[in-house]
């Protein structure tokens, strides 16, 4: 169950978990929004769709969606219930008042704002007694606002991809009119967390690079009308369907945010041997080394910027911070999450 199947960290874990569920026989169901870019191909991994609206954060909704997964619960009969996420767990728990039905239920929590982090905890308290954290960053918080330490395990998420041929970086360099200077990547959506707005003023201080975000989101518009006043050294490309091939043609790669449960774009960037810049947010310094990374402070576009510049001008350091990144991304291997997934579901049914 998770609220929608959007381009997000959360979302790419349920298809490596169906992709695994598919490998090994089992019979699985997804219970989400309709629509989501990845839904198709979660679809195609085998999983029975159940339409769930969830993506409003409202008590009403809430409750109409617990409606719509309790029919779906009926209907599949499942021995494990994998929530994400606060409201798709609660949801779930209302679904199950009063149904019989003795399905396991386990939680995943793919980090928060540090805000949301009390509130969360008071109801995951009262809804599920197993929360699987994707960092030791978000189990100590969760713990912190009082949530039973006791009832938390931390399975890392993994992310890993397999370098892009020179065709696929070609025709993704001329379908997005890259040139041939340096290219600066960024990955994610186009949110608040993300904090974009501060590689715009960043990209002020730069000369000589060609930066792209690529991503969606509810800030794109505004994101755009900033890049325009800075004088577009910053572009937003939309989603990109080979993340392989963009991150081939990167020189470096940045990440902005403000907080992070645990970054699987970072963690793709890093198993490709691509030097980053990244803000030193709990969940990246919980699994991101600084002699994989150059850690900065977030919301400083003036050290954004000057990290950059080093990685761009500096080959030693960009080639140590290339090596360092792809010996830490065999720490944290899909095949490794998946596998402890596998025995968590074991253990819940057992």
């Amino acid at each position: 169950m998770i609220a929608e199947m959007a381009l997000g960290g959360a979302e790419r874990v349920v298809l490596q978990l169906l992709a695994d569920a598919r490998a090994h026989g089992d019979t699985t169901g997804l219970a989400c929004a309709p629509g989501g870019r990845l839904l198709l191909e979660a679809v195609a991994l085998g999983a029975r769709q159940y339409e769930v609206p969830l993506q409003r954060r409202s008590a009403v909704a809430t409750m109409r969606g617990a409606g719509k997964l309790r029919r779906a619960i009926e209907d599949f009969r499942p021995d494990v219930i994998h929530t994400h996420n606060v409201r798709a767990t609660v949801a779930t728990r209302v679904a199950l008042i009063g149904l019989g039905s003795k399905a396991a239920l386990l939680t995943s929590v793919q980090g928060l704002d540090p805000g949301d982090y009390r509130v969360a905890s008071r109801l995951l308290r009262f809804t599920t007694s197993h929360v699987i954290a994707c960092s030791p960053s978000v189990a100590r918080s969760l713990a912190s606002a009082g949530f039973p330490p006791a009832w938390i395990d931390v399975i890392h998420n993994a992310a890993h991809l397999a370098p892009a041929d020179d065709s696929r970086m070609a025709a993704l360099r001329e379908r997005f009119l890259i040139g041939e200077r340096p290219l600066v990547v960024g990955l994610g959506r186009l949110m608040p967390q993300k904090s974009w707005s501060t590689l715009i003023e960043a990209a002020s201080h730069l000369e000589g690079v060609d930066i792209v975000v690529a991503g969606e989101g509810e800030l794109r518009a505004p994101l755009e009308r900033a890049a325009h006043l800075q004088g577009d050294r910053v572009r937003f490309i939309g989603p990109v369907s080979d993340v392989a091939a963009l991150l081939g043609l990167a020189s470096c790669v940045v990440s902005t945010s403000t907080w992070e449960g645990l970054p699987l774009a970072l963690l793709e960037a890093l198993s490709l041997g691509v030097p980053a810049v990244a803000t030193a947010v709990d969940g990246v310094r919980d699994v991101v080394s600084p002699d994989a990374a150059m850690l900065v402070e977030p919301g400083d576009p003036g050290a954004v910027a000057d990290a950059i510049s080093r990685v761009l001008a500096e080959p030693g350091l960009a080639r140590r911070l290339s090596e360092a990144g792809m010996t830490l991304s065999r720490s944290w291997t899909p095949q490794a999450m998946v596998l402890r997934y596998r025995a968590a579901y074991q253990a819940a049914v057992g």
